[in-house]
């Protein structure tokens, strides 16, 4: 007769404690099985104290460099898009290892973006995308899904107001 808690419930039991200890089905199941992302990223500080450097310990660029200083340069790369998405992201640098996030100011702090940068670097690298795609850059001014409401407008004024 063995009596024993565990997380928070007791259990009594009439086998030995040795019995108790082995059995996996008393010990619940982890509640979010699928959730586990597999990618430890490292950052390590530059000179420069608005950019830091996110090392996710896979291959980036082969061997080559690419930066991004605006939005619209990322027409390329859906990565660089998605970390521009970010609040407070003013640059993104690809290097053969790395990715190198430059902030808007110095006011913003780097413990309010860097989990929303962890989590779309993860979530990007699971997915399988290419980092960069050989995408040209659109000179139309048609509608697309990724506009939000003021580039809608924007574009509307430029087919009817100047063309």
């Amino acid at each position: 007769f063995c009596r024993a808690m565990l997380k928070d419930r007791e259990v009594t039991t009439q086998q030995p404690f040795h019995h108790l200890v082995q059995k996996k089905s008393l010990v619940p199941p982890a509640p979010w099985p699928n959730t586990v992302r597999e990618m430890f990223i490292q950052t390590q500080d530059t000179p420069n104290p608005n950019s830091l450097k996110f090392i996710p310990g896979k291959e980036v660029l082969e061997s080559r460099t690419m930066e991004f200083s605006t939005p619209a340069a990322a027409f390329c790369s859906p990565l660089a898009r998605q970390l521009f998405k970010i609040e407070g992201v003013k640059s993104v640098f690809f290097g053969p290892d790395f990715i190198t996030i430059t902030k808007e100011s110095e006011e913003l702090d780097w413990n309010l973006l860097k989990p929303d940068i962890y989590a779309t670097i993860m979530d990007f690298f699971a997915s399988g995308l290419p980092v960069v795609t050989e995408e040209a850059p659109r000179t139309d001014t048609a509608a697309s899904e990724e506009d939000d409401e003021v580039v809608l407008m924007i574009k509307e004024l430029l087919d009817t107001r100047i063309r």
